[in-house]
């Protein structure tokens, strides 16, 4: 047939963002309309739009009834002889239905067919949460005859003649989970066209699918065929002949008579015998005399092991406050204890268990301890020892960027001293919810004994999986940008068990699901038969036992898919022992994602930042007391309580699910209050034990009169300012020199002044000595008004500076070791500009949802400059100048230093609280060419441009202490302690886009923002104090970025002590001036932490490579030999045992930007 169509109506368009419909997916009864009529142009005229989702009789929220919508059209001339429907559909829910359409009182059976799709553009919003998620066309072919001039109504009805479950409690309805429950499909567009002839053919097409789904009859294991038959011309029920013939020639006839229909289609399903190579087909037979010859072959299904992994996602928070939720979760550990008790018997006889509980982190396991009995708890350990209960490595499912180093390996610390006592390690993490995770976490999973990782990633404000479709490799090896590697599974979702078989979960829905979902896997580059199914229900929910019958039920009926419940690491296992030299390998990092909710409440995340910068230094000085001090011991104890705050906060969980629609609920509010609490307490933490490790060295020697004394807890040397209190009228001498050391005047009480030093030269693990006296004259502050309408210049030993405090931002920055003219003068935004950007409320700022616009925000830079100061000292010199900015007031401070290579940035930024969509940063514009952007991950660094994985967040990138831009003219350092993230180029435009350049002379320190409407906090206000250090040379050398951005997040540490005698002085604290704790040696390996073991039995150093090559590295204790030494992995499990050398000291390898651990003991 010479086909020629003609558009009649049309609704929706093709490729759009489903603006046109009316969402009705979560109420379905929210359309009430049941009729639209088209126009003369081929669209509807009605201001009510087509319903987006199409609920059948088996869709709860839609009341279990039919729900049709009806066309309503006009044919001004004779009908056609033939018509096409094109239903253009999405299907992210297992209960796919089949569609009645009516023309004019006249019923046909429409077949969806829905396909894996390959375009990775998710639509609609809601199916950024399903683990389904196909698409296709439903074509149907009408005789002319079945409509008539005048007007036409064409009935389209969702229909589902499988059992359903009936749930008639609302509220147990609420709890079905939508995504799981609804039962229908949605609309991508749907048309109505006229053809010049019927088609030449009674079948149109022919489609003969193999299922999935096989069953065992005695010998035979039976695969069941679906054969459907579209037909182009009425169809009398005439008898039809399917023939098959496998590829060993043995053939089946199977007859055919479907139902007469005047137009539609037809479905039959059969079984056939199993076999192998592909089975070819013939359909023959004659429909209202026209002879029908369809040929075709198709392949046998694969014979399918879906290991599924029961668990409830833990929120720290989020659907109920967090204490609400610890004991739900310790509910959930009851009924399981109960539910894999009662089926060991079937345990026993299927050789795995029809129940398994899978944790996504061992918090509740935490929580279970303290509020359960010895006997609930002994259970458990049962339960667990038994492989019915999976533990993950991970304490909290945290922000893998916000994190440090030392929180991640923290992180596996409660887990493995659980499975410890047990006799057993963690060898699998899970990732749940959070979207990305950082390029260092699987060198730090490694290290740590942890071989598999499933990430069940969220794609909302998230579209790794989506923008990469990394998942089509599953399961596959990530190895970490500068080591490390682990098997991935990349699920689609958490709650999988229900999101492809039903809520509830059924055989008739299971079967529909499970086709779909694993048509995904069947194809020729996945070669395992196993999948994994993650998951079971969502957050902090009640455990559902009802799918255990589910289970048992379908392994009773079904051979294949087998279901076969794990705790995760059953499932790797099987695929790595059987298809392990078939997976494939990613490198790279996959961006922050979801870490750009820290900046909802930027100041407490600051306070955790310091902490983590503190808790190290603390563990250093603290451990080396123990080492240089007789019966001392390491406070375990309290360095866990630290670490467990720090660990709470980077929990990924920041408040209520309603945070942004109703902030002042006290849901939200209950919850921000003890997250809150969580970064205070982490802070205070951290201030208490470096006070108490730096005071248990300062109080082992005697001294004439008060003095101030000085740590350096890096183990590289370092000159740094240090802020200590000292009594008005006191200064600070140098007990070497004699010379007062310079200070500057911070603040005054009265009777104290806060000052800071400027000390030269402390050796890396090494502490200074200095004598506080009168003063000659008491230190004043020192500053100066100057003119507001010139520009301002600076000049240090190393840079000259040019600052326009009119517009609040630095004009030149010279480099005068080069003569490179470092700030790129054209730029709009100043070098240092404050930027606010207001509105974007409705814009996919706030979500990479279809339906939102592509608006953005406003980019402000106003500054209206107030005052303007001058002060000086002997370190250094700086401008302050104060105005008004967007929302409040900023103070801005630019320090130039006199001898050292640093130009330092500091902005008090006293804030008006608003929920109006915001966000601020910082601009750094540079007059570089060929310029690349790095960043520090917690292991090495990260080129953007080049090291990220396919998928990976790119409007925002995250760091630990500082971004480098590295141009053809010099390389620039640009420490960030407070701000953990920054751009490239330009700001967040919510375009979440696949490829974007991040190369470039142009970044952006991204200080906050609120465009999440849910978890994270929605508005902040009061004093937001932020700084920033720069650096410049003419080559880059990461060991000296390293050493410039770890010392700026936290630099020497300092404190007063008053007189003191009657000590009995030893080395190293002998001597007057100062002395040293430990020597780490070369430069280009640096001490992350030393502590005390966990097992009491000496002491912990980890060591870290920052130079990209591998090192020798030598731990030398002065006045402590070393007497015994051990290698081990991040949990400290012993490895190789070390030599010592004859001076007492050990040497161990550390691996390029790599890790190295070990245990020594003294003598």
């Amino acid at each position: 047939m010479n086909e020629q169509r003609k558009l009649i109506w049309q609704i929706g368009e093709p490729n759009s963002d489903l603006r046109g419909f009316q969402d009705n997916y979560r109420d379905p009864d929210a359309v009430t309309r049941r009729v639209w009529t088209i126009g003369e142009n081929g669209r509807q005229t009605d201001a009510d739009s087509w319903p987006l989702f199409h609920v059948s009789n088996a869709d709860p929220d839609g009341g279990y009834k039919p729900h049709p919508y009806t066309v309503r059209f006009r044919l001004e001339e004779a009908a056609a002889p033939a018509y096409r429907l094109s239903l253009h559909f999405i299907v992210t829910t297992p209960r796919t239905p089949y569609v009645a359409i009516i023309v004019n009182g006249t019923e046909g059976k429409g077949f969806l067919h829905p396909a894996p799709a390959a375009d990775g553009i998710m639509k609609p919003k809601h199916s950024l949460h399903t683990t389904i998620f196909a698409k296709g066309t439903m074509e149907m072919i009408i005789p002319g005859d079945a409509l008539r001039t005048g007007w036409n109504e064409l009935t389209v009805e969702a229909r589902d003649d499988d059992p359903i479950v009936h749930v008639h409690n609302p509220q147990a309805v609420l709890r079905l989970d939508r995504m799981a429950d609804a039962a229908g499909f949605y609309y991508d567009w749907m048309a109505f066209e006229a053809l010049s002839a019927l088609p030449d053919q009674a079948v149109v097409r022919l489609r003969v699918k193999p299922s999935v789904l096989y069953r065992q009859e005695g010998d035979k294991l039976l695969e069941r065929v679906d054969a459907y038959l579209e037909f182009g011309r009425s169809y009398a029920g005439e008898e039809l002949k399917l023939m098959l013939t496998g590829a060993d020639d043995r053939k089946m006839r199977i007859p055919l008579q479907p139902a007469a229909s005047r137009f539609g289609h037809a479905a039959l399903s059969f079984d056939i015998e199993d076999g192998e190579g592909p089975v070819d087909y013939v359909l023959e037979g004659n429909a209202n005399g026209l002879a029908i010859d369809e040929r075709g072959r198709f392949r046998r299904r694969r014979k399918w092991q879906v290991y599924t992994t029961p668990h409830v996602h833990t929120d720290i928070g989020y659907t109920h406050r967090q204490w609400e939720v610890a004991e739900r979760l310790c509910r959930n550990l009851d009924k399981t204890i109960e539910l894999v008790q009662s089926e060991r018997e079937t345990s026993e006889r299927w050789g795995y268990p029809p129940f398994t509980y899978v944790l996504d982190s061992s918090w509740a396991l935490e929580e279970f301890a303290a509020y359960r009995d010895e006997s609930m708890q002994d259970a458990l350990k049962d339960a667990v020892r038994r492989g019915e209960i999976g533990v993950p490595s991970n304490y909290t499912d945290l922000l893998t960027q916000f994190a440090s180093i030392e929180d991640l390996i923290r992180n596996g610390e409660f887990s493995d001293d659980y499975l410890r006592e047990l006799g057993q390690r963690a060898d699998h993490a899970a990732i749940v919810d959070v979207a990305s995770a950082s390029g260092s976490l699987p060198a730090i999973l490694e290290g740590s004994g942890v071989r598999y990782l499933v990430h069940a990633n969220n794609q909302d404000r998230g579209p790794f999986r989506l923008n990469g479709n990394l998942h089509q490799l599953n399961p596959f090896y990530w190895e970490g940008v500068n080591g490390g590697r682990v098997l991935v599974w990349l699920a689609k979702m958490y709650c999988e068990l229900k999101k492809v078989c039903g809520s509830p979960a059924t055989a008739e829905t299971a079967a529909k699901g499970l086709q779909v979902w694993l048509d995904e896997f069947e194809h020729d580059h996945y070669a395992p038969d196993a999948v994994m199914l993650y998951g079971q229900d969502a957050d902090n929910t009640d455990i559902d036992p009802f799918p255990i019958g589910f289970v048992k039920a379908w392994n009773e009926t079904y051979a294949y898919p087998k279901l076969i419940p794990c705790d995760v690491s059953g499932f790797f296992r099987y695929v790595e022992e059987n298809f392990g030299d078939t997976l494939q390998t990613v490198k790279g990092d996959q961006g922050a994602y979801w870490e750009d909710g820290v900046g909802s409440s930027i100041a407490e995340s600051i306070k955790v930042r310091r902490a983590q910068a503190m808790l190290p230094a603390a563990e250093k000085l603290d451990a080396l007391a123990v080492i240089h001090g007789e019966g001392a011991a390491y406070p375990l104890q309290h360095y866990n309580a630290a670490w467990r705050e720090v660990l709470l906060y980077d929990e990924h969980t920041w408040g209520a699910f309603l945070a942004g629609s109703d902030p002042e609920a006290m849901l939200q509010q209950d919850q921000w209050k003890v997250k809150r609490q969580m970064a205070e307490s982490a802070e205070g933490w951290g201030e208490r034990l470096l006070l108490a490790a730096a005071t248990r060295h300062s109080l082992r020697w005697n001294n004439s009169g008060r003095e101030v004394v000085v740590y350096n807890p890096h183990s590289w040397p370092l000159s740094s300012e240090v802020i200590v209190e000292i009594a008005r009228g006191e200064e600070v001498i140098d007990p070497v020199s004699g010379q007062p050391v310079p200070l500057r005047l911070l603040r005054s009480t009265r009777s104290q002044s806060v000052v800071q030093l400027w000390i030269e030269d402390v050796p890396g693990m090494s502490y200074r000595r200095f004598v506080l006296q009168p003063a000659s004259a008491a230190p004043e502050s020192r500053q100066t008004a100057i003119d507001q309408g010139v520009p301002i210049i600076l000049e240090s030993r190393h840079y000259s500076v040019t600052i326009d405090a009119k517009r609040g931002c630095i004009q030149s920055w010279t480099d005068l070791d080069t003569g490179a003219e470092l700030v790129d003068i054209s730029d709009p935004h100043g070098f240092g500009a404050f930027l606010y950007a207001r509105g974007g409320e409705g814009s996919k700022l706030l979500g990479n949802h279809a339906d939102k616009t592509d608006q953005g925000a406003e980019l402000l830079g106003d500054f209206e400059l107030k005052t303007v100061h001058r002060a000086e000292n002997a370190a250094s010199v700086s401008i302050i100048a104060t105005g008004s900015v967007p929302m409040g007031e900023l103070t801005i401070e630019w320090e130039l230093f006199r001898e050292t290579k640093r130009l330092d940035l500091r902005y008090r930024y006293a804030k008006q609280e608003t929920t109006a969509t915001e966000a601020v940063y910082v601009a750094f514009p540079l007059q570089l060419t060929e310029a690349s952007v790095l960043s520090d991950s917690q292991l090495g660094w990260v080129n953007w441009d080049r090291d990220q994985l396919p998928g990976a967040c790119k409007e925002w990138l995250p760091l630990q202490t500082a971004m480098v831009v590295q141009g053809a003219e010099a390389a620039v350092t640009i420490a960030s302690p407070d701000i953990p993230l920054f751009t490239v180029n330009e700001e967040v435009k919510g375009r979440w886009p696949k490829e974007l350049n991040l190369s470039g002379n142009k970044v952006f320190s991204y200080v906050l923002n609120n465009y999440w409407k849910s978890n994270y906090k929605p508005s902040q206000g009061g004093l937001i104090t932020f700084a920033y250090s720069l650096t410049s040379a003419e080559a880059l050398k990461l060991d000296e970025a390293y050493r410039f951005g770890h010392s700026r997040r936290l630099g020497l540490y300092g404190q007063r002590m008053s007189f003191q005698e009657q000590r009995a002085e030893k080395q190293p604290y002998e001597q007057t001036g100062g002395g040293t704790l430990a020597v780490i040696e070369p430069a280009q390996v640096a001490a992350t932490t030393i502590k005390g073991a966990r097992n009491k039995e000496g002491v912990i150093v980890r060591l870290q490579e920052i130079s990209g090559r591998e090192q020798q590295a030598r731990l030398f204790f002065p006045g402590k030999p070393i007497r015994r030494a051990w290698l081990t992995d991040l949990l400290e499990y012993d490895g190789e045992e070390l030599r010592i050398e004859s001076d007492g000291s050990v040497r161990l390898p550390v691996g390029p930007w790599g890790l190295a651990t070990a245990r020594i003991q003294f003598a």
